[in-house]
Order: structure tokens, then sequence, then C-alpha cells
């Protein structure tokens, strides 16, 4: 469970005081949601993939045991990312975590299609959750490169990328259809 930590106050601190500490918390706060909104997309990614896969096999159950163990990861890389926020190891421990998350989720698909896994052939289904898989893994490696060069701006290539993503998606799409 990603959790936030509050405030050591003691009873008689002024609200002023209080505030100060509130204040505080805004990376981890911030950290808490951005990380909160990518496990959510994580786990919509990961729930379409399945909804499409009709067979399992010992590979995949493997691959999928290494999926969750990453996200078992994600408490502690954004608890030290909420703590240190411009730091580059926590920043490359952050993105890191989140750039294998989306490897091995890409590993998950690719495989599951590779060894006919799959209980339908929908073309478009297929095309949209291979951009959306690239776009995940694309966005954290983005993030990654962006941390070690330039820390204040790791988080850019978030928004652009899913913008980005979207539009190549409604392409692909377009053009399959």
């Amino acid at each position: 469970v990603l959790k936030l930590e509050v405030p050591e106050v003691m009873h008689h601190s002024s609200n002023e005081a209080m505030l100060r500490q509130l204040l505080a918390l805004g990376p981890a706060l911030v950290t808490y949601v951005v990380t909160f909104l990518v496990a959510g997309g994580f786990w919509f990614l990961h729930h379409l993939t399945f909804h499409r896969i009709g067979h399992v096999d010992g590979v995949l159950v493997w691959v999928n045991l290494i999926f969750l163990m990453l996200v078992a990861l994600l408490p502690f890389s954004a608890g030290l990312m909420g703590h240190l926020l411009v730091h580059p190891v926590s920043q490359l421990f952050y993105f890191g975590n989140l750039l294998a998350i989306a490897m091995v989720l890409n590993v998950h698909w690719r495989y599951a299609k590779r060894k006919h896994l799959l209980h339908e052939d929908d073309r478009i289904e297929t095309i949209r959750l291979n951009v959306r898989a690239g776009t995940a893994m694309a966005m954290f490696a983005g993030c990654f490169c962006t941390a070690i060069f330039f820390p204040a701006f790791s988080w850019l290539p978030i928004p652009l990328l899913l913008l980005g993503g979207l539009i190549l998606e409604r392409r692909r799409t377009a053009q399959a259809g």
C-alpha cells in the first residue's frame, strides 16, 4: 500500500507550525498521487491484456510474478522519491522501477501474442495494446534518461508521451479500421 505519514505534531503546536509541516509533505503527496495514477494505469493495461488472453502457460505465470514483484516495490520507490524528490539516485530508482514494470508488461503481452495465447484475434485491440504498452515503456525510459541529465525536469516526458501515445493510437486505429 502506498502511504503518507502523518507528521509528528505536538498537541500544542500552532496552526502555522502545523501548516508548515503539511506543506513540507508536498513532494510526498505529489509522488503519491502520480504513483497511484501510474499504478492504476498499469493495472488497467494488465487487465486489458488478460481480457484478451485465453490460455496461460508456465512462462506467462513467471512473467506475471516478476510484474507483481516490481509493482510491490512501488511503495518503497515512491517513498524514496517523495523524500528526495530531485535527488538523481531516488529518481533513477523510481523511474527505473516504473520502466522495469512497463518492460515486463510489454514482455507479458508480446509473449502471449507470439505463443498464440490470445482467445481471439481483434486487430484493432491488438494495435491499441501494442501502442499503450510501448508508450508506457517509452514514457518511463524518457523519465529515466531525463533524470540522469536534468533531474528537475524528469517528470516532463510523462504528459508529452501520453499525448503522443494517444495521437499514435488514434492514427493506427484509424488506419486499421
